[in-house]
């Protein structure tokens, strides 16, 4: 079955070789590479299979349903334009079309992601469910905050409200610009509907529930796996998972796994020497909890009005529909 998609230019060649270049002279690899390439985005989808609440706790199912249709009650839309910020495998996002696409008589889907093999993943599983839908999937690097409006208007109609969806993506960005950024997206009568990890309790007492979904052999796997496509081989680094405390008062904190050499390590890429000296990190991955009493204060933040919120009953994840302010 074949895919067409559209590649942004944030995802050209030469701005992903420069990203590269630059978190390994930062010591910090941009997220995207975790995702990049076919295999990563399988390794990804082995890990999140295993670990993800949203496939381990078939209750926190009934929360989505519960948030999808408060979403499209609170919209009620002639025509509505639904964008997955990060659809990753695509199955949140086919949930909540199955709902809508009785409720919606013009129905648009756009999937983004910045791995084209999730892209794809995606509208494999949409076109084998809701072969007829419209959609208009687009690889972007959401990183990069790119101007998106122009490129999400000319797909609507004048009588189109957007639903833009960001599913597990607010841990693994910088929260304080990318949420604004994402309010930048919606107009007046838009919502927003977001899901976010959160930590069950202060950082004390939450760390080592959590910190176990991110250190295990499946997360690993993914981690490592971007490390030896860049050429560290695994004699010559020792992978780490740590935390550290946000705020002083617990309410945000961060998961960070990080390999440090354990050797000198030189790698030449794109033409440029990167030379790691020994007890040197590179930061791999991080992922940052909010407690659920955090969340509305960091959404008002970003400008945005906190609608409803949807937590699960382990305060683990929780979703949140919002309009702007």
């Amino acid at each position: 079955m074949p895919v067409t998609l559209t590649v942004h230019d944030s995802q050209y060649p030469a701005k992903a070789a420069e990203q590269l270049r630059r978190g390994l002279r930062t010591r910090k690899l941009p997220g995207k590479f975790l995702y990049d390439s076919p295999a990563q985005a399988q390794r990804w989808l082995a890990y999140h299979q295993a670990y993800s609440p949203s496939r381990t706790e078939p209750a926190l199912l009934t929360l989505y349903q519960q948030a999808f249709q408060a979403a499209l009650q609170a919209l009620s839309p002639s025509a509505l334009h639904y964008v997955s910020l990060g659809c990753g495998g695509g199955t949140k996002d086919a949930l909540f079309l199955q709902h809508a696409i009785s409720r919606c008589p013009t129905l648009l889907f756009t999937p983004m992601d910045t791995s084209v093999a999730l892209v794809v993943e995606t509208m494999l599983r949409i076109q084998s469910t809701l072969p007829a839908l419209l959609t208009t999937p687009l690889v972007v690097d959401l990183e990069t905050e790119p101007e998106l409006t122009p490129w999400l208007s000319q797909h609507e109609t004048a009588a189109s409200q957007r639903l833009l969806a960001c599913f597990g993506m607010l841990p693994n960005f910088a929260y304080r610009t990318f949420l604004p950024y994402v309010q930048s997206l919606m107009r007046p009568g838009d919502m927003l509907l977001l899901s976010a990890n959160l930590s069950p309790g202060l950082y004390a007492d939450a760390v080592a529930r959590i910190l176990p979904q991110y250190d295990n052999p499946f997360a690993h796997a993914w981690y490592t796996g971007l490390l030896d496509s860049l050429g560290f081989a695994a004699s010559q680094i020792q992978l780490a998972v740590h935390t550290q405390l946000l705020r002083p008062d617990g309410h945000i904190w961060q998961i960070r796994a990080a390999a440090t050499m354990r050797q000198p390590v030189q790698l030449t890429l794109y033409d440029e020497v990167f030379a790691f000296a020994v007890g040197e990190s590179l930061e791999v991955f991080f992922s940052t909890r909010f407690t659920p009493q955090m969340m509305p204060e960091v959404l008002a933040e970003a400008g945005l009005t906190l609608l409803q919120t949807f937590l699960f009953a382990s305060q683990e994840e929780a979703m949140y529909l919002c309009a702007r302010a």
